[in-house]
């Protein structure tokens, strides 16, 4: 496998998208808790990239494994890279032990409260594909890839960046655990992960919506499916408008600076990319530009978080 083979094969050119969400958490933790930790920030984005790169390798492995549709089988990257599908495992392999070292350093830099929702990611990571009852078989994508690559993205980078707070936090006393949730820190972080996961959310959803005809031949069933085109596109255009009315209301708290508000800039583009999209559902043509839509919203965040930290 050459280099290039390689980096089509973990799909490397979703990685800017992935760590802006958690670009965006590490900022908010400097602007809103006054707090940065260096050392496990840097191990979170290596886990975080190997992570990535395991999930879009692992997805093509699955895929081809379980393609029943034979024109499909034929353009998956194994057999059009003729990848050996022994060596295409072992890679996966490779990526999620280093992740699992990765993330066992960032807990024992940080709270056992970790555990949990890391945990959570690792498992969707690898069943999302893989065994009898994937979760990319069901109506479940939308939502588990919301809440791992958009709401825990940006949850986990300020969480380890501000979990000497306590606000989220395992305390043990000899056999004795305590577990502290302080509601009060964790709904601004509930709200601003909320755009984050409207973002991701319909990533998966217009993947689906484009890959519909060629789901329902491979026996994937997923929400577009059920919901049908029309209110599938419904719901799309819904995310925003939850996400446009989570800015509002964190603004009006006082739980995101006022400098969010030249996120308002990005409509200019963000929205005939959204009447585009609506318009056709092309996988080729389309697709992208909720990708573009994505790494505008969560890098406008970024943008204004940092501008905030500079003049506030």
């Amino acid at each position: 496998m050459n280099l290039k083979t390689f980096l089509n094969f973990t799909r490397i050119q979703t990685l800017p998208a992935a760590v802006l969400s958690p670009l965006a958490g590490v900022l908010y933790a400097l602007w809103y808790f006054k707090s940065f930790h260096w050392l496990p920030t840097l191990f979170f984005f290596l886990g975080l990239a190997s992570i990535n790169l395991f999930v879009s390798a692992w997805n093509n492995l699955m895929d081809y494994r379980k393609a029943l549709d034979p024109e499909y089988k034929k353009w998956n990257i194994i057999v059009a890279k003729n990848i050996n599908p022994r060596l295409a495992f072992k890679l996966c392999i490779s990526f999620l032990v280093f992740d699992v070292l990765v993330g066992l350093i960032v807990l024992y830099l940080t709270n056992w409260a970790i555990l949990p929702l890391g945990g959570l990611c690792f498992l969707i990571a690898i069943f999302y594909t893989y065994g009898p009852f994937a979760f990319s078989r069901f109506p479940l994508g939308e939502i588990l890839a919301g809440l791992c690559e958009g709401f825990f993205g940006f949850f986990l980078a300020v969480y380890i960046n501000s979990y000497d707070k306590g606000y989220f936090f395992i305390r043990f006393e000899g056999w004795k655990m305590t577990w502290i949730w302080d509601f009060k820190l964790l709904f601004p972080l509930v709200l601003v992960g909320l755009m984050c996961f409207a973002q991701n959310f319909n990533i998966m959803l217009s993947d689906n919506l484009c890959d519909l005809e060629q789901d329902i031949r491979n026996q994937r069933y997923t929400l577009p499916y059920y919901l049908k085109t029309p209110a599938s596109l419904t719901l799309f255009t819904g995310m925003y408008v939850l996400a446009g009315l989570c800015i509002l209301v964190s603004i009006l708290l006082g739980i995101l600076p006022l400098w969010t508000l030249l996120m308002l800039l990005i409509l200019f583009k963000l929205i005939p990319n959204i009447k585009t999209f609506r318009a056709r559902q092309i996988k080729s043509e389309t697709f992208h530009l909720q990708i573009d839509n994505l790494m505008l919203f969560n890098g406008a965040l970024a943008l204004s978080l940092f501008l905030a930290l500079l003049f506030d």
